[in-house]
């Protein structure tokens, strides 16, 4: 009881000033946020894709990670395209903060992992860059358009902590391309 009433007062005496709050929201200078966009970074408008409006093809499973995902994927595969054009970002929880990336192609029934984007993990994101908009999905640290073939990702692409910050990717040839980084550490 007594080491309780030690650890309590201690607390109680602990100034408050030194809990990270850098602007009294309680994040810290670390946190991603939405003014760590840049004035010139990319936009959706730069990398249009024209939408697919015909009908899904089924899932092909001659992908690894078609068969890894099989009942996943067989689910987002019935779903309109959402991302370049012809193509569904299928997204699901992958641990705390993490986010699978898929990407199927509506027209082949191909489904893709792309190299550098297949997870992402928001790791000490503002709240404000997750919320109010109607382009963030799942953990909210990805965002992105049908008419679009641009990608962004907020956070750790691949949990590689050298990446951490806000990514901008364009899907090209069925590949990832990093195409901006702004650095967050």
């Amino acid at each position: 009881m007594r080491l309780f009433a030690t650890i309590f007062a201690v607390l109680l005496l602990f100034p408050s000033s030194l809990l990270a709050e850098e602007n009294g929201d309680g994040y810290d200078e670390h946190t991603i946020r939405r003014s760590d966009i840049p004035a010139d970074a990319p936009k959706f408008e730069d990398s249009p894709a024209e939408i697919y409006l015909g009908e899904n093809a089924r899932l092909s499973f001659q992908s690894k990670v078609a068969r890894e995902y099989r009942t996943r994927l067989s689910q987002w595969a019935k779903e309109k395209p959402n991302f370049a054009g012809h193509y569904v970002l299928a997204t699901w929880g992958c641990g705390a903060g993490c986010t699978q990336i898929v990407i199927f192609d509506v027209e082949t029934g191909i489904a893709y992992s792309p190299s550098g984007a297949s997870t992402n993990v928001a790791v000490n994101v503002h709240h404000d860059f997750l919320e109010g908009s109607d382009m963030w999905h799942a953990t909210g640290a990805e965002s992105f358009r049908p008419d679009s073939r641009l990608l962004v990702l907020v956070g750790m692409p691949e949990e590689r902590e050298n990446d951490r910050g806000i990514s901008y990717f364009v899907w090209e040839r069925n590949k990832m391309k990093r195409i901006r980084f702004v650095a967050k550490p």
